[in-house]
């Protein structure tokens, strides 16, 4: 089986998968569900449906949230950003056409500005360190989340994200200026850019793939599961895995919809919620782990930067935390994430 002939017939093989699971649960179903919900959330997410990150949220989390709620609570899903993009999706929240969703990177910092501080270039090196993060910080982001009326629900991942291009093997600084790199990631993604001699193309994510194959740009920073499902593999020749940034993929409701429910759902929830995190972004991180080998496997070309490469670039970029300071996040909250890697990185040596 040649190679990105045979990732074709695997991306073939797992929709009729997709399809046949879907089959199982037909829309009447779910109409009954909500005929008899007294609580029904519209969510939406730029995910597509079937695939990955929306596998876990049917399979594990949409059944916890009918078995804990007796089948009160019932959860509509737009998929595949039919309800537009992550803005589009905010401003239908704030005006309850939406009660909530699932975001990517980008979506995390338009709910909530602070949340950019985890997503600077290099501060993670590996998902120990963004899980003790997770661990030691998740209820101060809750009160960050409330200040914008928004119930942090999950802390999910959306993955360590690696870089894509159709030209440039990207593993030598001075190609990055050669490359025509999309964004759609925001302020703190164009800051890095720049640093980096970038002049990069703004794109909205549903029209980047039709971008890439008609040339308009030719690189990106992306999660594989993206590349894989926009079937982009088909077109980019390679990818660096270096973990350049870590990327939240939240899960929120509007508070207006979460301070409605009886307190002894929120009790559940709150008792139950590390448990289907971890569970979550195990299964999640596995899939993207996958993506990416199956890209690899099947043609697309890994490359590696030098140790000399990875060190210029780090030095290039790491202004950035300093820079934003003040801007997306305080100081005072980068202090703190820096403080507790401090401290996670004394107890966790690297080798």
């Amino acid at each position: 089986m040649s190679g990105r002939k045979g990732l074709v017939r695997l991306a073939g093989l797992v929709l009729a998968a997709v399809l046949l699971c879907a089959a199982v649960a037909p829309a009447l179903a779910q109409d009954k569900d909500a005929e008899k919900a007294k609580y029904i959330w519209k969510m939406a997410t730029l995910a597509p449906k079937g695939v990955g990150w929306a596998i876990h949220v049917n399979n594990l989390l949409l059944p916890w949230v009918k078995k804990m709620s007796n089948g009160e609570v019932y959860i509509k899903i737009y998929w595949g950003g039919v309800m537009g993009d992550e803005d589009a999706a905010i401003k239908k929240m704030s005006i309850g056409q939406l009660q909530g969703g699932g975001f990517s990177g980008q979506g995390a910092t338009m709910l909530c500005p602070e949340f950019a501080v985890f997503e600077l270039p290099f501060l993670f090196n590996d998902y120990g360190e963004v899980d003790y993060i997770k661990d030691t910080m998740t209820e101060s982001m809750d009160k960050q989340m409330e200040k914008y009326g928004v119930k942090f629900l999950m802390w999910g991942d959306q993955d360590f994200d690696q870089i894509y291009s159709t030209r440039w093997p990207l593993n030598k600084l001075d190609e990055f200026r050669k490359a025509k790199f999309f964004t759609w990631y925001g302020e703190l993604e164009a800051e890095v850019f720049k640093k980096l001699g970038v002049v990069p193309i703004t794109i909205d994510v549903p029209e980047a793939p039709t971008a890439v194959r008609q040339g308009i740009a030719d690189s990106a920073i992306a999660p594989s599961i993206f590349m894989v499902g926009t079937q982009m593999y088909n077109i980019v020749k390679y990818v660096n895995p270096v973990k350049i940034r870590y990327s939240p993929g939240p899960i929120v409701v509007t508070l207006a919809a979460y301070n409605e429910l009886p307190p002894a759902y929120k009790e559940t929830f709150s008792k139950d919620r590390y448990n289907l995190v971890k569970e979550f972004c195990k299964l999640a991180r596995i899939d993207n782990q996958k993506c990416l080998d199956a890209m690899i496997k099947y043609g697309v070309k890994k490359v590696e930067m030098s140790p000399d490469e990875l060190a210029k670039m780090k030095s290039l970029t790491r202004p950035v935390w300093d820079e934003m300071a003040g801007k997306l996040y305080p100081k005072s909250l980068l202090e703190e994430v820096q403080s507790r890697l401090a401290e996670y990185r004394s107890k966790h040596p690297t080798k």
